[in-house]
């Protein structure tokens, strides 16, 4: 296997294998283990569709939150978990594609070795474009007749699915290429109270234009965004864990106990006391 970044797979000649598409509502289970101990055969891209909230958790690696309008990529060969909370009666919360990449030689390439949030829904394009491509791999007929599944649509669309992501991408480079390595620095130490000027820093740009271009790449704060890592994170350990407030404060980073409770309380709008006792 060979990781390639999503705008380079669009110029190369590539294929895929092995197409599935599950739609899933999450009012029945809330966890997902089947590969926490053996390796995922093939790569998937997972779409939150409603208001849940779903966590990766790698063997490998940190967490990985994502909500409504997320699209993670999981890579082939990653063990991992997922807990969602939450699910919406009578509608799709989410779609799982799984597939297996290849290049013009027939090798198995990944658009990560991580599980990652690849993209964020704007406008449905992703959700619209999964639809019509589960419609088409689900439909069975007499092929003779023509109501069989046609492959070549079946192509046409996930590839126009991969385009869409990809220009997706593209759109935020602006503002994104200029901070990535602050931002990789800070999503993996989430849990550090590094200054944000640091990252900065690492970037070699101004705080300003960080800051600027952070605000315009995420809609918030670098401060904002790593507190919201940060609750997330609480939140698993409030519902999972029997840690002490206090204990799980300090975890995620938080040095004072009563700030920690106060933005949970303003994020999640219940205390983390009382978030833990209705759960």
């Amino acid at each position: 296997m060979r990781i390639i970044d999503l705008n380079d797979f669009c110029h190369i000649n590539a294929d895929f294998r092995d197409l599935e598409i599950f739609p899933e509502s999450w009012t029945k289970r809330h966890s997902f283990a089947q590969y926490e101990e053996t390796p995922r055969p093939r790569s998937a891209l997972f779409l939150v569709c409603t208001d849940i909230r779903a966590c990766f958790y790698p063997r490998d690696g940190k967490a990985v939150s994502a909500a409504r309008g997320d699209l993670v990529w999981i890579p082939a060969g990653v063990r991992y978990s997922v807990t969602v909370d939450g699910g919406t009666e009578n509608r799709i919360d989410t779609y799982t594609l799984n597939f297996s990449l290849l290049d013009g030689d027939g090798e198995e390439i990944l658009l990560s070795d991580r599980i990652t949030v690849i993209a964020r829904e704007r406008n449905r394009l992703f959700e619209t474009r999964i639809r019509t491509l589960n419609s088409e791999v689900h439909r069975i007929g007499k092929r003779q007749q023509g109501e069989g599944r046609n492959f070549l649509r079946i192509k046409s669309e996930f590839f126009s699915l991969l385009d869409a992501i990809a220009s997706d991408d593209a759109a935020g480079a602006d503002t994104y290429y200029p901070i990535r390595t602050g931002v990789e620095a800070l999503r993996n130490e989430w849990n550090r109270n590094r200054r944000i000027e640091e990252y900065a820093d690492m970037c070699g740009i101004s705080a300003t234009y960080f800051y600027r271009c952070f605000r315009q790449w995420s809609g918030k704060s670098p401060v904002e965004y790593r507190n919201m890592i940060r609750l997330s994170n609480a939140e698993t350990m409030l519902r999972y864990t029997d840690m002490k407030i206090s204990e799980i404060s300090e975890t995620v980073g938080f040095e004072d106990a009563f700030y920690f409770c106060r933005i949970f309380t303003k994020y999640f709008g219940v205390s983390p006391k009382t978030y833990r006792a209705g759960k």
